[in-house]
């Protein structure tokens, strides 16, 4: 079985997908394998560079993220250039991490913001969306991570909106205390468990 935890920034989707591999689940960090993405294809952070500065990559290829992210994710125009660059390469590793994971355990969890920007809400079996009030979430984010208020909402633009979720999806709120969400994930966990053993 294949499953998306997906949710805007600060709703708490990674820490739900957190709970689900703690508790059993094969997690594939979209986050993760798209620094890495980057990080191994000198090539990508030269097409990054080209289409949003120079001077985003120093002397040695390191490729200054925050400031990339505050470029890329001014507009649309932007959001959809940055895709532009780094789907291609990452769309294929996820994948491939998510066929991995699902050959090694029965329930393959994939953490990732853009499941429907990307058009890839058809891989899965079961898509979670995580949700927070909008204070709650942006708190969350300014407290956890060096941004501002206002870089976390010019980040949050670039991402779906709540109520423009397609398909069958089911909601996790998360405007609660951490027992209350790790609660939760039980629950999610026996049903996912469950639907593995009708199969």
């Amino acid at each position: 079985m294949r499953v998306a935890v997906t949710g805007n920034m600060g709703s708490g989707k990674s820490t739900f997908a957190s709970m689900l591999e703690e508790r059993g689940g094969i997690l594939v960090d979209a986050d993760a394998l798209a620094r890495r993405a980057v990080d191994e294809d000198i090539q990508v952070r030269r097409d990054l560079a080209a289409a949003f500065g120079p001077d985003l990559l120093s002397e040695n290829d390191h490729l200054d993220r925050r400031e990339l992210a505050r470029r890329a994710l001014a507009d649309a125009a932007g959001r959809l250039q940055l895709e532009g660059i780094v789907r291609p390469r990452l769309e294929p590793i996820l994948m491939k991490a998510l066929t991995t994971a699902q050959a090694h355990g029965a329930i393959a969890v994939l953490d990732a913001a853009l499941v429907f920007e990307w058009d890839i809400d058809h891989w899965f079996d079961r898509i979670f969306v995580v949700k927070a009030d909008l204070n709650k979430a942006t708190a969350r984010v300014v407290n956890s991570r060096s941004l501002s208020a206002a870089e976390v909402n010019e980040r949050r633009a670039a991402q779906i909106k709540s109520h423009e979720y397609r398909g069958e999806v089911e909601s996790v709120d998360n405007n609660g205390s951490l027992a209350e969400l790790a609660l939760k994930a039980e629950q999610v966990w026996m049903s996912l468990k469950s639907s593995v053993a009708k199969e």
